[in-house]
């Protein structure tokens, strides 16, 4: 029998790009950013669907990661490649897509996404102030992203460097996950 996952509902968080302060946020050492080639697709979509598996906070959403995430990632590197890593040595540890011209209207496709065991280390603020950065570069005057409300990404990372809820609460339909077994 198959177990519904949860309401996938989410947060809207804007970002005025005017007033974010550039090189502000060292990078904590001995991590390093770079933006990934075009040729990473396989390793940004490793990384991001590990953030997301592994984080409770996304635990019941598989089918919303595969249906609306991924594929946004995907999209990040149809044209050019619009994603930082974070690097541990030569290991990719964190990931951030982003979209300077969304459709939807969501900028930052994924936000910071870190690899569990990397966590609480200020690298997914150092990643997300980089991914601002990288939009300002591109002529942005704001962004928009967004995550699951009541988090302490909503509570704690999104409101980083001027973070503001927009009040918008994104609620898809519950959906049933295929692949789950009752217990």
């Amino acid at each position: 029998m198959p177990i519904p996952s949860k309401p996938v509902t989410l947060a809207q968080f804007r970002w005025n790009l005017s007033e974010l302060v550039p090189g502000s946020v060292p990078m904590p050492g001995p991590y390093t950013v770079r933006p990934a080639g075009e040729q990473e697709m396989e390793d940004a979509l490793r990384v991001i669907q590990a953030g997301y598996n592994l984080d409770p906070e996304w635990s019941g959403c598989a089918k919303h990661i595969d249906e609306v995430v991924l594929p946004g990632v995907r999209k990040a590197f149809s044209d050019e490649a619009t994603c930082l890593f974070l690097l541990h040595g030569n290991r990719v540890i964190a990931a951030s897509a982003y979209d300077p011209d969304p459709e939807n209207g969501i900028h930052l496709t994924t936000g910071p996404c870190v690899l569990i065991e990397y966590r609480s280390r200020g690298i997914g603020g150092a990643l997300l102030h980089a991914t601002l950065e990288a939009l300002r570069a591109r002529g942005l005057q704001e962004a928009v992203g967004q995550t699951r409300p009541g988090t302490p990404s909503a509570k704690f990372l999104c409101t980083k460097f001027g973070g503001k809820p927009t009040g918008a609460v994104v609620a898809a339909a519950a959906v049933v996950n295929q692949d789950a077994v009752a217990a």
